[in-house]
């Protein structure tokens, strides 16, 4: 059995070997949360080019957190820009944890949908678990909501809205849940058009990490499903709430939930009722308010 420790930030439990943290990307190793310096992201770098050399030439970090980090590269094949993520190099590589993660990751894989960014590859080599994926040269609703100058209209959330859905229509349709649904996922591509992304890579990490004990939370606080926050098993329905909750800062500028820890913000949404975004925006039509209440 696997033994626990907590997050040294937000308290939440984690294999004891572990070097960061699932729910808040914390590093666990006494070197802070941004540990991840230029050196240890070049080194990183220099070692995932070695691997995949010949196939793909690496440009540029483009991303990292708590689930790895996304470099730009160029696929020398096909004469393309892709992505490359790479979860963090610390995770077990016990042959059966490898396998379990090319499972989850590889199911994740057979997604095909136009609002669902793709993965092309799914590759457990040289001490790297890393995907290969379209590279959206886009901004994502994060990035949308932090810039904004004026509130976002009805129209738009709809839109937006909508074309996450039908993404997570067509995954749970075929037995995936996401798990982390939030504005950090969702992109835009040239076009303004709605993409998700990292489906299946929470799965794949708690995986790749050897820890799938019950208890283990995975996803994002602020965004999570009261039976995510427990620690329960998940379905589509997790999903609709973590949109949800997307939804309503969309419309009121502001999370439903906040509080000083993780644990506060989790007792809050298996707890406390979610107040009508209605009440914080006049102008937002009932049925919308009142929809984005039902999801949650």
């Amino acid at each position: 059995m696997s033994t626990t420790i907590d997050c040294v930030k937000c308290h939440t439990p984690l294999p004891d070997n572990s070097k960061f943290c699932f729910a808040c990307g914390a590093d666990q190793t006494g070197g802070g949360a941004d540990a991840a310096t230029s050196g240890q992201v070049e080194s990183l770098m220099t070692r995932l080019q070695r691997i995949v050399e010949g196939k793909y030439k690496l440009e540029r970090l483009v991303g990292k957190g708590g689930m790895g980090a996304v470099f730009l590269a160029q696929d020398l094949t096909l004469d393309r820009e892709v992505a490359i993520k790479v979860l963090p190099p610390d995770i077990s590589q016990d042959p059966h944890v490898i396998k379990r993660f090319q499972q989850e990751a590889k199911t994740a894989a057979k997604l095909d949908h136009t609002n669902i960014i793709p993965i092309y590859r799914v590759e457990s080599e040289g001490g790297l678990n890393y995907f290969v994926m379209k590279y959206i040269a886009g901004v994502s609703l994060e990035d949308v909501l932090e810039q904004k100058k004026a509130p976002l209209t009805a129209d738009y959330i709809q839109r937006v809205v909508w074309e996450a859905a039908c993404a997570l229509g067509h995954a749970h349709s075929r037995g995936i849940v996401h798990r982390d649904v939030k504005p950090a996922n969702i992109m835009f591509d040239h076009d303004g058009k709605v993409m998700l992304t990292d489906f299946g890579i929470s799965k794949a990490l708690q995986a790749a990490s050897g820890f799938t004990g019950t208890g283990m939370i995975i996803g994002t606080p602020h965004y999570m499903a009261p039976e995510q926050a427990k620690g329960q098993a998940v379905d589509g329905r997790a999903d609709q709430y973590s949109l949800g909750v997307v939804a309503y800062r969309m419309i009121t500028g502001q999370l439903p939930f906040s509080g000083d820890s993780v644990h506060t913000i989790l007792y809050k949404h298996i707890f406390e009722e979610v107040q009508a975004p209605k009440t914080l925006r006049g102008d937002i039509p009932e049925a919308i308010s009142a929809a984005v209440k039902r999801a949650m």
